[in-house]
């Protein structure tokens, strides 16, 4: 049973970012619902000695020493409103047994249609169409823009076969004819549209057009796409990156677009968010940036903060849907 606040006879849910009205409503519905003004580890490490719940969304960092803070007192699940769950300490959590859920299947479909559309927008060059149209060009533009293969003879790179990862290439393969390479540390098994697997990363690279990142921030994924990395990539290649923003190292990353060696990037993540105005992506030619977006389609915004259910489900001694994987960290 969970612990009674001594005011409301109800658990006491910290939220660190507010949810939507429709998620606030069901904790409080559930418990006496604590919304903190500031979600740094100070206010994290003061709210949660009481709490029977914490949740976060995408900036509240739960650390180790939140955790720590946690130990002994009431604190039985920590949920975040989210797929990926780097900014929570999963092994800290695990030793102190209290359980992490999250919302892995939530905006799937949200960061596939915007993969597909900054590959559209990149290689047909439409932001700068627009901005040189709106400033008086037209027929010297048209001739300018450079002309790229169509998507049906381009070769789709993947790099992580998840729900992400194969919703791009559903889209991809069977709305545009892309032929589908991919890698994945773990088994795949069956795909619904043809796919060629590839024994690493640099395989992947060498060989396709276009390739998309679709990984969780781990230990072993952070900087995954570095400077010798990059020297993997056919040249005149795309890279896309809607997963994290330690992913992708951003100066070798701007090196390799300024040198022409890369034709294009689109990146949705960064570290630090926001980029500074130093940013060195922020200069680099043939490049969208846009500000952590993928996911914020109306559905997945509302299946992100649904991770409110399993909440609820652990507080009343229920087994939640989807409880975070510490090997995920």
């Amino acid at each position: 049973m969970p612990r009674m606040s001594d005011e409301s006879n109800k658990p006491k849910i910290v939220v660190a970012e507010r949810l939507s009205a429709s998620a606030m409503a069901r904790l409080e519905a559930a418990g006496a619902v604590v919304v903190l003004e500031e979600c740094d580890e100070p206010a994290l490490i003061a709210a949660v000695a009481d709490a029977d719940a914490l949740v976060v969304r995408t900036y509240a960092k739960v650390t180790a020493a939140v955790i720590e803070a946690a130990a002994g007192g009431p604190l039985k699940v920590i949920g975040r409103a989210g797929v990926g769950v780097d900014n929570i300490d999963l092994p800290a959590a695990a030793k102190a047994g209290i359980p992490v859920v999250h919302t892995p299947a939530s905006c799937t479909y949200a960061v596939a249609d915007l993969v597909v559309g900054l590959i559209i927008a990149l290689q047909r060059g439409i932001l700068p169409a627009d901005a040189r149209l709106r400033a008086g060009e037209f027929k010297q533009l048209r001739l300018e823009i450079p002309l790229r293969s169509e998507l049906q003879y381009q070769t789709l790179g993947v790099i992580g076969m998840g729900r992400i990862g194969r919703a791009v290439s559903t889209r991809l393969h069977h709305g545009f004819g892309m032929r589908i390479i991919y890698h994945d540390i773990r088994e795949v098994g069956w795909l619904p549209f043809a796919a060629e697997s590839k024994p690493n990363h640099e395989a992947v690279y060498a060989e396709a057009d276009v390739v998309t990142m679709h990984v969780p921030l781990t230990a072993s994924t952070r900087g995954m796409i570095d400077a010798k990395a990059l020297g993997h990539f056919k040249k005149g290649s795309f890279l896309f990156n809607t997963s994290r923003g330690p992913v992708v190292e951003a100066q070798p990353l701007a090196d390799a677009l300024n040198e022409g060696r890369l034709a294009g990037a689109a990146i949705d993540v960064f570290s630090p968010e926001p980029p500074p105005p130093d940013h060195p992506l922020r200069s680099a030619p043939n490049c969208i940036l846009t500000p952590h977006i993928a996911s914020r389609s109306k559905e997945g915004v509302a299946a992100m903060h649904d991770v409110v259910e399993d909440v609820i489900a652990v507080l009343e001694g229920r087994e939640p849907t989807y409880q975070a994987d510490p090997a995920l960290s």
